[in-house]
């Protein structure tokens, strides 16, 4: 059975479980012609139509209906998705979407109850990522999106909505250190509660300088970062191929066996696992002990870096650590750091050099 969700509470919004009488609240606004395909489905025809939406759609775990204090009508909808068909997401990761009756646009009860939902993500069930996207043309959503901290990331040319139409839809993000220091930063903002500043500032000085090592988990450095990780304490993470495949697991489940907290792509080329990892990443460490070699899977990864405007960062050996902790501590705290290099039968010995290197930057970080 589905554990449903406890009321979340605003100064003037409550954001509640969906329930089977809301069908007819449900229908009044979610009939709306424009509303619908601009959030990627069709306005409800019926009852019976917003009835089957509630059961199959709506009254799930963390999908919320938006109601006014004082008043219990749904007049929106507000959710965090673990699942989009657009955008792959890791277990740490949500995807909020949200709606809201056209009778009340306009008086900032969206930004209100996406605040509210931002808390609780990364409070509540600690998360460390929330993606946000909107289709070309719902300037109400990029507004929404932009007010409460969500940073534009990439834009997806032929994004499928619910009904089999393609969009151009811009993704954001916010990761959980980004939302804290914002709520910090702003203790003034009229929707920030006291409680939430005190947890901000806990977490702040909670924030390890690397919170998470991400990979593609293959042979040479991939494998030295990871290691280094576990050895170190700290979670990993990354997008590998899929069946786990790697050069010395050549079956399925291949490397999950031996690092389950990897997620498989869609890919079993490089290239896509190497973009995401890089996406996904509040840096890049490449470690080339040879340099990189051209036309490689590690000169691609600086060309990701590059392209999605990640700072990154070349280093051959150990001695280099001190300058990675400077590098690392300009950028922020509660860092997911991708760790990319050659394969070990490219260069052999890459992974005791990126083992050593990542565990010196680990252990200095404390």
């Amino acid at each position: 059975m589905p554990t449903w969700p406890a009321p979340l509470e605003t100064d003037r919004l409550v954001l509640r479980p969906w329930r089977e009488t809301d069908a007819e609240a449900l229908f009044r606004y979610a009939s709306d012609p424009e509303l619908g395909p601009a959030c990627g489905f069709d306005p409800h025809t019926s009852i019976d139509d917003s009835r089957a939406v509630l059961r199959d759609c709506l009254m799930l775990p963390e999908q919320y209906a938006i109601t006014i204090k004082p008043s219990d009508e749904a007049v929106g909808a507000i959710g965090l998705n673990s699942e989009d068909r657009n955008l792959p997401l890791s277990p740490t990761e949500r995807e909020v979407g949200f709606w809201l009756g056209r009778p009340f646009w306009g008086n900032g009860y969206m930004p209100e109850a996406t605040r509210e939902v931002l808390r609780h993500g990364f409070l509540d069930l600690g998360l460390t990522t929330i993606w946000c996207g909107y289709y070309e043309g719902n300037e109400k959503s990029a507004r929404t999106q932009e007010k409460v901290g969500f940073h534009p990331h990439h834009v997806t040319e032929s994004s499928v909505d619910r009904r089999g139409v393609e969009h151009r839809e811009h993704l954001s993000r916010i990761t959980r250190a980004e939302w804290v220091c914002a709520l910090a930063a702003d203790p003034g903002d009229e929707n920030t509660i006291s409680h939430q500043q005190a947890e901000a500032v806990r977490i702040i000085d909670a924030l390890p300088l690397v919170a998470y090592v991400r990979t593609g988990g293959q042979t040479g450095a991939d494998r030295g970062g990871l290691d280094a990780a576990r050895a170190c304490g700290v979670p990993i993470c990354g997008w590998c191929p899929p069946g786990g495949l790697s050069e010395d697991y050549p079956e399925p489940p291949g490397l999950l066996a031996v690092y389950p907290e990897l997620v498989e792509g869609h890919s079993s080329g490089y290239v896509e696992r190497t973009a995401w990892n890089v996406r996904d990443s509040h840096a890049t460490l490449i470690v080339a002990p040879d340099g990189i070699q051209p036309r490689s899977g590690t000169e691609m990864t600086r060309v990701f870096a590059e392209q999605f405007g990640r700072p990154v960062l070349v280093v051959s050996g150990p001695e280099d650590a001190p300058r990675i902790l400077d590098w690392l501590s300009g950028i922020g705290r509660g860092l997911t750091l991708n760790v990319a290099g050659p394969r070990e039968s490219k260069s052999p010995g890459v992974y005791e050099v990126t083992r050593d290197i990542v565990r010196a930057v680990l252990e200095g970080a404390r």
